[in-house]
């Protein structure tokens, strides 16, 4: 999950610098930047920081070749989505301001409806791809052979496997290394998930400071 946070902190700096250029280019010196910090000087963001530590971890685990971790993932992967519920409701992430006197369209717009869209999308996808494969995920590393993320061997563990030219579905399979890890097109959604829980927590808090002062 660290290249979740790492891109979204990459997206806000380049968008608050194109606001600078864009203000400032027209002689505008007044404008409103997103601060990132101000999210992390409330408690609701510390159980998503402790499972990105966690991940950090894991992903350290793996390289040393150490799997033990493994038959916990599923475990573990439920905690880090769910670590990410006290920004929601601390945000109020499941309302949209711009429904104001529509409850039903406020709900259903707002920040917690689509990420949980790419959540259940991505695991639908990932679910697919594992029913059609005999309850095995094939995965496609190159990558991380180098990186010795996955031995030379093959071995990945009981629910992954290295996916040949005969496996099913293969474009919904793990084809996407990152060198310490391979992900698949559902875990590309189910990271969009974070993606849009982070981005709209910094939003609205920046957005509730702003009218505070």
């Amino acid at each position: 999950m660290i290249e979740v946070w790492l891109g979204l902190f990459i997206y806000i700096f380049l968008r608050n610098k194109f606001i600078q250029y864009y203000f400032e280019s027209n002689g505008i010196y007044k404008y409103k930047q997103y601060c990132i910090r101000q999210i992390f000087k409330h408690w609701s963001v510390l159980p998503s920081i402790i499972m990105l530590i966690f991940y950090l971890y894991l992903e350290y685990t793996m390289f040393v070749q150490n799997y033990y971790f493994l038959q916990y993932q599923y475990i573990i992967k439920t905690a880090t989505l769910l670590s990410y519920f006290p920004l929601i409701f601390t945000y109020k992430l499941y309302d949209n301001p711009k429904y104001i006197n529509n409850n039903f369209m406020s709900v259903i717009t707002s920040p917690m409806i689509k990420s949980g869209c790419c959540l259940l999308i991505g695991s639908i996808f990932n679910r697919i791809a594992v029913f059609f494969n005999n309850n095995k995920m094939p995965t496609y590393p190159n990558i991380s052979y180098w990186t010795k993320y996955i031995n030379d061997s093959g071995f990945i563990d009981e629910i992954h496997t290295i996916g040949t030219s005969h496996s099913s579905l293969i474009l919904i399979c793990n084809i996407f290394d990152l060198g310490y890890g391979v992900l698949s097109f559902g875990d590309l959604l189910v990271r969009l998930y974070v993606f849009i829980i982070l981005y709209y927590s910094i939003k609205n808090k920046n957005k509730y400071d702003e009218r505070r002062n």
